[in-house]
């Protein structure tokens, strides 16, 4: 059968001067949850091509954190994760926030991101398995983006554990992804928003950030290899009290594609990226490491998958693979004993007693596995059964 394929990228071919009588739309009155999506409706506009922010400083500038009384961004933060813990304590709630653009501003010349619906399906189902809230965010504007980051989180005063944000999009090249009404920067606009000293609630805790969007207009037609063996071993080290880090720890961002190429998404599978990483994490097992996962996120998305538009040439017959940028301190686990919120145990975070029933219970976990394989890591393993998907060529596919 055959599907449309499409690349998320920006195909807007001028600038025109942008009209500041324009209205823009109201923001979100409530935070949304689970599958009560804020639907945000764009008024209609002149179709002309126009990505350039308004001069508007209200629209343009982050707006400034203001903080609770009492507290101030040089007293200690306290954080469940001992210095030299191995893995993240996650202890409070686990949070997942999806901006979903399907629909643009016409003068932007975006086509609608068709087969986007898929992957909201996807990520709620996998993160819902695994006892994370989730909050759906609709066709949102730059300033309605900026808004959920500052009182949803930055202000917010739950208790996160971990956060996930995941940005299904069109995209340009530095880092630059498209809101329903303008662009917007992830490093500006969500990564530094999120840093410890303006976002005290996750200091020393996960900040995971899933980009779907074409990051340029190149495209990566692939070269053949000889096999050759490989192997990964991980490092370790004990715990204990008091410490201080970077502002900037604690990140993990994975983009759908390398710097300036195209990322790709079929109509009713959905993108190869955001299907390949439910696909792995539902999956994988107690015992791998979010690490090991995306990894094999990485290897399924580069073999297993190659473009087929053959009324496209330029896009024919091409490769993709996942960049992943890294700040983490320590091993993050989505399944087994220490992905579960802490906050109920009859035991401190960092107690003997607490760490040892941790201990007993992945040892368990390894255990059982090594009885039933052969002795193979379980980032190896996710890879050799998550790769026996046939030719590696995605023919039910053909370009929008």
């Amino acid at each position: 059968m055959e599907t449309n394929e499409t690349c998320d990228t920006s195909e807007s071919k001028g600038i025109n001067e942008f009209n500041s009588d324009e209205s823009t739309p109201t923001p979100p009155k409530s935070r949304t949850s689970h599958d009560n999506a804020t639907k945000v409706q764009i008024p209609p506009t002149s179709d002309t091509p126009d990505a350039r922010p308004s001069a508007d400083p209200s629209e343009v500038d982050a707006k400034p954190i203001v903080w609770p009384s009492g507290s101030s961004p040089s007293d200690p933060i306290s954080v469940p994760t001992g210095k030299d813990n191995k893995c993240y304590a996650l202890e409070g709630t686990k949070k997942v926030v999806i901006f979903n653009q399907k629909v643009f501003a016409p003068r932007l010349k975006l086509n609608p991101r068709k087969g986007t619906e898929i992957d909201v399906k996807s990520i709620q189902n996998t993160f819902k398995s695994l006892d994370w809230d989730i909050d759906l965010y609709n066709d949102c504007t730059v300033a309605q983006i900026r808004e959920v980051i500052l009182k949803q989180i930055q202000l917010s005063e739950e208790n996160f554990a971990a956060l996930a944000i995941f940005i299904l999009s069109h995209g340009e090249d530095n880092g630059t992804i498209f809101a329903s009404d303008y662009p917007f920067r992830v490093d500006h606009d969500i990564l530094f928003q999120l840093a410890a000293d303006k976002s005290p609630n996750l200091a020393g805790k996960p900040k995971l950030v899933f980009v779907q969007a074409c990051q340029g207009q190149e495209t990566d037609a692939g070269s053949n290899v000889t096999e050759r063996d490989r192997r990964r071993r991980h490092t370790s080290q004990d715990s204990t009290s008091t410490y201080k880090i970077p502002n900037y720890a604690d990140f993990l961002i994975f983009q759908a594609s390398f710097w300036d190429h195209y990322s790709f998404r079929s109509s009713e599978t959905g993108s190869w990226f955001i299907q390949s990483l439910c696909s792995s994490i539902d999956q994988s097992g107690t015992d791998e490491a979010l690490f090991d996962i995306l990894l094999s996120v990485s290897h399924s998305v580069a073999i297993n998958k190659e473009s087929n538009v053959p009324n496209r040439g330029h896009l024919d017959k091409k490769k993709q693979v996942p960049l992943l940028y890294s700040t983490m301190l320590r091993r993050m686990y989505l399944k087994g004993p220490m992905s579960k919120s802490l906050t109920d145990e009859s035991v401190g975070v960092d107690s003997p007693e607490l760490e040892k029933k941790v201990t007993e219970g992945v040892s368990a976990i390894k255990l059982e596995d090594s009885k039933s394989k052969k002795e193979v890591s379980g980032s190896q393993r996710s890879l050799f059964k998550r790769d026996k998907t046939g030719d590696g060529k995605d023919k039910d596919c053909s370009i929008m």
